[in-house]
């Protein structure tokens, strides 16, 4: 690939400048207005061997043939690159109108360039072309063809499996790969530019919605989910009425377990990331039912195999609360420990810890289910989330976890969050009603039921808290724009 800048004063002289130097074929990259006029990077595709007259070609084939050490062959390249030694066997006619089709060739393309505009290709101008360079290349191949046994094809052949190889490898030119990067780089600010420009005027025409906006994306809220809540308020009223509107109306849309564990019992299983609070959670639940019913109504089961030692913390627990604490290391054990503990009014069952990528995940979760499903007990299985991660990583592993049935989510780590807004939008999203939270390692004490409006609640808290007064970031606007208009 040739890549070339051309200067003139206007746009008319610079790309007749193109069309005289890279012909018509020619493709323009880039165009932007220069100090001394315009300024156009055009590049031409082209394979220089290509370029040469049909005796370079031609040698090319019979420089192969002659390895093989035929003299027929090395007949024939003499013939095909016009010594006069090869020619004094041909009639002077034929070398007279050979040599005059190969002068006249070249000529052809410069006449084309210099009496036409580039033409907009399209699906019949472009099949004629090809037929017309079809037509060209045989016109040149044909008359230094004498010999028989030289055919036509394999040349043809050997062109066509060249093409991709001479494609990858411009690809891999470093000028290809830095135009490549610097477009992606133009591409995003002109990205950004738009974004800040849909924003100003979303501000301009509409701004209490614009407002309103910029309050729900500082909560912390998915940017789907705060144009959809900001879209249902009446824009004629004021800000404040419009706050108190969205902030009920995320009420109304965030799901709670209605029913309780601890007093309907059951066999509960807790599962999630590593780190979030699985045991800790387990030990409060239990501490709070062995409060109402006592120990002998309670039984902990791990199935935690992977980490050294990972069952002496959950062993510490029951310890304390002097409630039964079993392992089960596959699905028949965990079959077997729930048959066997029939009479116990809650069966808590802490799973181990796994990324959400992690490919040992699915074989943990069909032991659990087949597992409780052969114990012949219904299991309810709660996704245990940390109020402290990041939005998208709590959607990526609820969108993991949503494989297997979900009675609900548990919240942990309240107390370590600086946005609970995106783990509200992740709640309201995937449709996964919050049973408990928890906002601290005090057992059983830091555990609370789920409640819409406390969760709200405590999300402005935390905003009001962290985040600075509203107008006091001009470039809030814009980035809220810009989060608007991409992900809507």
């Amino acid at each position: 690939m040739k890549i070339k800048r051309f200067h003139a004063k206007d746009m008319r002289s610079t790309i007749r400048k193109v069309r005289e130097e890279l012909g018509a074929d020619a493709v323009i990259l880039s165009n932007r207005r220069a100090a001394d006029g315009v300024e156009i990077i055009a590049a031409i595709e082209y394979d220089e061997s290509l370029l040469d007259s049909p005796v370079l070609a031609a040698r090319a084939e019979v420089s192969k043939v002659e390895a093989t050490g035929s003299d027929a062959e090395k007949r024939t390249e003499s013939v095909l690159v016009s010594e006069p030694d090869a020619d004094d066997d041909l009639p002077d006619v034929y070398t007279e109108a050979a040599l005059n089709h190969r002068s006249s060739q070249p000529r052809q393309p410069a006449f084309a360039v210099a009496d036409f505009t580039l033409p907009e290709i399209n699906d019949e101008n472009d099949a004629e072309l090809q037929n017309t360079e079809q037509d060209n290349t045989d016109a040149r191949e044909t008359p230094f063809i004498t010999e028989p046994h030289i055919s036509e094809p394999p040349a043809i052949q050997q062109t066509k499996t060249d093409a991709p190889i001479r494609a990858h490898s411009w690809s891999e030119e470093p000028s290809i790969l830095a135009m490549q990067e610097e477009l992606k780089s133009l591409r995003g600010l002109l990205v950004n530019q738009l974004s800040g420009l849909a924003w100003g005027q979303e501000a301009r025409y509409h701004p209490l919605r614009a407002r309103l906006l910029q309050r729900l994306l500082a909560l912390g809220l998915s940017p789907v989910l705060a144009r959809d809540i900001a879209s249902q308020c009446d824009e004629d009223d004021e800000i404040e009425k419009n706050w108190r509107c969205a902030l009920a109306r995320i009420a109304k849309r965030l799901p709670v377990v209605k029913q309780d564990i601890l007093e309907q019992g059951g066999i509960v299983a807790l599962v999630g990331a590593t780190g979030v609070g699985k045991t800790t959670t387990i030990a409060k639940l239990a501490a709070r039912y062995t409060l109402q019913h006592g120990p002998q109504k309670v039984l902990l089961i791990t199935t935690d195999n992977n980490r050294v030692a990972a069952h002496e913390q959950l062993r510490s627990y029951a310890r304390i609360l002097g409630v039964p604490m079993r392992v089960a290391g596959d699905a028949q054990a965990l079959k077997s420990l729930i048959h066997g503990f029939a009479d116990k009014g809650l069966i808590l069952i802490d799973t181990a810890g796994m990324s959400q990528r992690d490919m040992k995940l699915s074989k943990q979760l069909s032991m659990l289910t087949d597992g409780a499903r052969d114990g012949g007990r219904e299991v309810q299985i709660y996704l245990t989330l940390a109020a402290n991660s990041q939005r998208r990583v709590l959607e990526d592993v609820a969108q993991a976890f949503n494989k297997i049935p979900l009675a609900g989510a548990v919240l942990t780590k309240l107390d370590e969050t600086t946005s609970l807004g995106g783990t509200l939008s992740v709640t309201i999203e995937q449709s996964m009603p919050v049973a408990w939270i928890s906002d601290g390692q005090q057992v059983p004490e830091d555990l609370h039921r789920a409640r819409p409006h406390s969760l709200v609640s405590r999300s402005v808290a935390i905003m009001q808290k962290l985040t600075s007064p509203e107008g006091d970031d001009p470039v809030s606007l814009t980035v809220g724009g810009m989060l608007v208009n991409a992900n809507g």
